[in-house]
């Protein structure tokens, strides 16, 4: 099995280009029916259990390492699951050309990348103007589901995501949300849930008006 990149530098001239397509969907799928998607999948293990597991869902896995990408797209042959589909995005240059205003029922951002050392963090994905993108394609109801197992970036995202006006912290305000509540699991929670470690988990939902 080829090796893939563990990182890429975001902020590289080849990424910072907008580059990202809206993403197709596949035939079969009902047009009205329930848009799921994983932000910077990575191997894509949640998107392919809940792909799996609810095959009436669109589920949607947007990554920046075009290598992930094409290793997806052929296990996704090799499962034959129809409703699952992969697209490249740099989230912070091109997520708002992937989908239209209001169509996507809830976005996933798991385990993101933590850039510790200092001069990197400029590197860290979450920032205002990317939950405002994220707000304006949620559909009415929708959610923004975020999980770290990092308590600086657990903390660092609520910070940004509580000063969005759009999102309502589905706890409450400053508040983490217990346990997983969906019926599949990356495989970094898998391990961080092995060694018996902390996941700390978000729930926001667009806000009414």
């Amino acid at each position: 099995m080829r090796k893939i990149r563990q990182h890429v530098n975001p902020l590289g001239e080849h990424f910072m280009r907008v580059r990202a397509r809206p993403a197709l969907r596949p035939a079969g799928l009902d047009p009205a029916c329930r848009v799921e998607v994983e932000l910077g999948c990575a191997d894509a293990e949640f998107s392919f259990q809940l792909a799996a597991n609810h095959p009436d869902w669109l589920v949607v896995g947007l990554e920046i390492r075009e290598p992930c990408l094409e290793r997806n797209r052929e296990r996704v042959q090799q499962l034959g699951l129809g409703n699952l589909v992969f697209a490249y995005s740099n989230l912070n240059v091109d997520l708002d050309q992937v989908f239209a205003p209001g169509s996507v029922d809830r976005f996933h951002l798991l385990f993101p990348d933590p850039w510790f050392k200092e001069r990197h963090r400029k590197r860290r994905v979450i920032e205002p103007e990317l939950v405002r993108v994220i707000a304006t394609q949620l559909r009415a109801g929708g959610e923004l589901h975020v999980a770290s197992d990092v308590w600086d970036v657990a903390l660092e995202i609520m910070e940004v995501v509580e000063g969005c006006a759009l999102l309502r912290n589905m706890t409450a305000p400053w508040s983490f949300w217990r346990g997983n509540p969906f019926d599949a699991q990356s495989r970094r929670e898998e391990t961080t849930l092995r060694r018996e470690q902390r996941v700390w988990r978000m729930r926001y939902v667009l806000a009414e008006g």
